[in-house]
């Protein structure tokens, strides 16, 4: 089970949508029929953020290479983490759930180092120069993403164009996009595009 505090990602269209819930990346879950099997379900691309509906889920076959793709780029869609265990017979690792004591996330982007606390609670980033932490590339929104500190958690709100990369180490990583994830941990995030943790465009990430 998915750890208390760390919710799905869904938007307010699917909990009008029978049969559909909505997901980005590779959150667990899904959207049951009556009979208690997986109907369908409304997944982004991990790697260009396009929403992709994808019915019949429990006829798929988790091990086949004609896996449903993405309608824009043709990259394979990833499912949930818990419903590919449950149907490959593997086990899952599950994130440890977000500490209570937590009181201090760091970023930082190249020489740049920023600390969110319940002393400075918002941080900005994006492409303008009114941001907090500025990054200048052109797939980066002139308000791309921000960080918000509220009921003792960290807060990740995409509010772009191109969503927002995040890798949780020891987790796969996820585009979000127009859409927010509480923070745990550590790893990196991309603004505008997938990055590595060598990237000159990685900003990374640590909770205290």
């Amino acid at each position: 089970m998915w750890p208390a505090g760390v919710p799905l990602l869904f938007s307010p269209e699917s909990r009008t949508s029978p049969g559909h819930r909505m997901f980005s990346g590779s959150c667990p879950g899904g959207e049951k029929s009556l009979t208690g099997r997986y109907v369908s379900m409304i997944i982004f691309c991990e790697e260009c953020g396009t929403r992709n509906d994808v019915g019949d889920v429990e006829k798929i076959e988790w091990d086949a290479e004609d896996r449903p793709r993405c309608a824009r780029c043709d990259t394979i869609l990833l499912f949930p983490e818990e419903l590919h265990g449950k149907q490959s017979g593997k086990t899952v690792p599950q994130p440890p759930p977000p500490r209570p004591d937590v009181h201090l996330l760091e970023l930082r982007f190249h020489d740049h180092i920023i600390e969110i606390s319940q002393i400075r609670p918002t941080v900005t980033m994006g492409r303008q120069r009114h941001n907090d932490l500025v990054v200048q590339d052109n797939r980066v929104s002139r308000s791309h993403a921000r960080f918000e500190y509220r009921d003792s958690k960290f807060i990740l709100i995409d509010q772009s164009t191109n969503g927002t990369y995040i890798f949780i180490t020891g987790m796969r990583g996820m585009n979000l996009k127009q859409d927010e994830l509480p923070i745990y941990g550590n790893g990196i995030i991309g603004l505008g595009r997938k990055v590595t943790s060598d990237s000159p465009q990685a900003i990374h990430f640590t909770i205290i």
